[in-house]
């Protein structure tokens, strides 16, 4: 799961390229967490600060975006092992480099180009227009507060400019397509020569004082870190919600206020569409060269081809590798002039070829929701839920706020628990970066406990699913851990070190062996090595039979061959080096790459613009003075 995630991890500069705005309403915005103004910024970035609250902010719609993707799974080893944060500051840190080399080319976006955009989005509009009441009515409900919206999109729009200017001069030639494709879909197999780790382990000898000088001399990196172990009173709202009595007059009031925007379902379609992009500023044979395609591709797809493949072999639009699957949508999020006619299509119905400024799109209907207004019977369920969840969650509030006056007063937890029929609880000792399973994932409640100290009382704090007021039962300050106890930990530490040092001396030593000797068979019977072999795969695999992933290979295929059959390095994964030799190569099958260029090239092209924007973005950062503040992120 960790690989694949790694892999689907994206620059946001990547994400900006996909549409012009995108609105995620459930991104974490204000409140009344991470207010503390006196925390130190995170970093500056020719002069311009990244602070902690906007840090935090950013830290919580990620944290969102893979609880979403992984259902709820996320652990504390696996947000470590993703390096969240520190994926978070480095984007961040681009996001401001990119908008200030923007501004200096004169492509901010100005107000006239944001009310544009913002007249676009289809949340944000009814009947097909831009409608100021339902778009204030959709930040309030999600609280966010118009300038903010409107500064983040603004600064989208600015980055897409800029993007937009870089992109429009990257092209793919056929003949670049081809040699890519002849070189990754090139089959290969190996020789090679494995060195594990554990055969030089043997070899090292540490004396007491080495240990000993090693323990003073990293002194500052043994450092125990921070813990703390705290009591504190759990409110939780589901506790309050179960009890609380809702009357037919609230659901009534509930119904009718929100019977337009929560139990109101507008007509929806499920369709598929092929796109046929068209450039902007395309001459008129290029248009007219486009729409008879087009037309081509309607005569096909309505003689009965099925529309889902010509959507995979045709359509330039992201959905192209699934069918053109555009899944359940409302009139209002289609864009115009596509809602009008998708929406007067029949069930199985394929539309004429419809234009608009992205290019000529074709849209089949597979199936179709009738509009329907939930009855007030049929809703009184769901309202009785929300109506019992906010009572609980006020009543929490309520009891949190005066059991946490009546602490301050000299009242002890459990006489306190026991008068609002709620849990006292001991944590475990923890330090920052740790999520207790009993509490989860609720950032305020471990960002206070850290920084309290021991006669301290903590605010009531929101979490996820409850409220919460803390004390510090034990608080154990940074120290360093007594020379005994690291002992055995350092002696490892050291010894594998030095075990890698001589895997790499004696690895080197082998290659510059079969360089010489120009046969990796006789350098393996010299020294008394196994030789292997890994079988077929494609040169620009990472993951090889046999062998696994080498970190070395992430960035290109396997460039051995007859003609150069040794690397000019040894390969290494984490307990293991390896000596590599050309055994025997496969042509690609040059027949299967005629059928699929067109979509070859689509990638080749997608793949060469990404590495011109990551080029870009490290020559900006080459150039910036950059400060990343040491513990900020931690602190965070």
């Amino acid at each position: 799961m960790l690989d694949v995630l790694r892999k689907r991890k994206r620059s946001w500069i990547i994400i900006f390229l996909l549409g012009l705005i995108i609105v995620v309403f459930i991104a974490f915005y204000g409140g009344n967490k991470f207010r503390d103004a006196s925390s130190q910024d995170i970093a500056e970035v020719n002069g311009e600060v990244i602070t902690q609250r906007e840090f935090a902010l950013h830290y919580q719609r990620a944290l969102e975006r893979y609880r979403d993707l992984l259902k709820g799974s996320l652990t504390p080893e696996l947000e470590k092992n993703l390096n969240i944060r520190g994926t978070l500051l480095e984007e961040l840190i681009q996001k401001k480099l990119v908008l200030q080399e923007a501004r200096q080319l004169g492509l901010a976006a100005n107000d006239e180009d944001l009310m544009t955009a913002i007249a676009q989005v289809p949340d944000f509009q009814v009947n097909g227009r831009f409608n100021k009441e339902r778009y204030l009515q959709l930040l309030r409900a999600n609280r966010i507060s118009p300038g903010q919206f409107e500064d983040e999109q603004r600064e989208q729009l600015t980055i897409q400019r800029l993007y937009s200017m870089l992109l429009d001069a990257v092209h793919v030639t056929e003949a670049e397509v081809r040699d890519r494709y002849r070189f990754e879909q090139g089959k290969i197999n190996l020789y090679f020569i494995r060195l594990p780790i554990n055969n030089y382990l043997s070899e090292v000898k540490l004396s007491e004082d080495e240990i000993k000088n090693f323990y003073e001399r990293n002194k500052a990196f043994l450092k125990e870190p921070l813990k703390v172990q705290v009591e504190y009173l759990s409110y939780p709202f589901e506790r309050f919600s179960s009890s609380a009595q809702i009357t037919d007059k609230e659901i009534e009031e509930y119904y009718q206020a929100n019977r337009d925007s929560k139990f109101h379902k507008p007509k929806e379609v499920k369709a598929r569409q092929i796109l046929l992009r068209v450039a902007p500023g395309a001459d008129a044979k290029q248009k007219s060269d486009a729409q008879a395609r087009a037309n081509r591709i309607l005569i096909e797809a309505r003689a009965g081809k099925d529309f889902a493949q010509l959507a995979k072999q045709e359509s330039a639009d992201s959905t192209a590798a699934k069918g053109g699957e555009l899944g359940w949508v409302t009139q209002e999020q289609l864009p115009a002039p596509l809602n009008k006619n998708v929406f007067s299509l029949a069930k199985g119905e394929i539309s004429n070829v419809i234009e608009s400024p992205a290019g000529f799109h074709i849209v089949k209907v597979e199936d179709i929701r009738d509009e329907k207004t939930q009855s007030l019977k049929e809703a009184t369920a769901e309202i009785t839920r929300a109506l019992k969840k906010e009572k609980g969650k006020l009543e929490a509030a309520r009891l949190a706020d005066r059991d946490r006056e009546k602490a301050l007063a000299g009242n002890d937890f459990a006489k306190l628990a026991q008068g609002s029929g709620v849990a006292v609880n001991v944590t475990r000792p923890f330090t920052n970066g740790e999520v207790l399973p009993e509490v989860g994932q609720a950032p305020e409640f471990y960002k206070t406990a850290l920084s309290m100290s021991p006669k301290d009382m903590s605010p009531v704090i929101e979490g996820p699913n409850a409220y919460y007021v803390l004390k510090i039962k034990q608080r154990t300050d940074p120290t360093v851990p007594p020379f005994d106890a690291v002992k055995s930990n350092i002696e490892k530490s050291v010894k594998e070190s030095k075990a890698h040092e001589l895997l790499q001396q004696n690895g080197k030593s082998l290659l510059e062996q079969l360089k010489k000797e120009k046969d990796i068979n006789k350098v393996a019977q010299q020294n008394g090595l196994k030789l292997e072999e890994t079988g077929w795969f494609l040169r620009n695999a990472t993951l090889l039979p046999k062998v696994g992933e080498l970190s070395e290979l992430r960035s290109g295929g396997i460039e051995l061959s007859a003609e150069k059959p040794f690397p000019d390095k040894i390969y290494t994964q984490k307990d293991n080096a390896y000596i590599l030799a050309f055994k025997d190569s496969q042509a690609a099958d040059m027949e299967r790459f005629d059928k699929e260029k067109e979509q070859l090239t689509k990638q080749a092209l997608a793949e060469n613009q990404q590495q011109v924007l990551q080029r870009f973005v490290e020559a900006l950062k080459a150039k910036a003075q950059i400060q990343v503040h040491p513990g900020a992120l931690e602190e965070s």
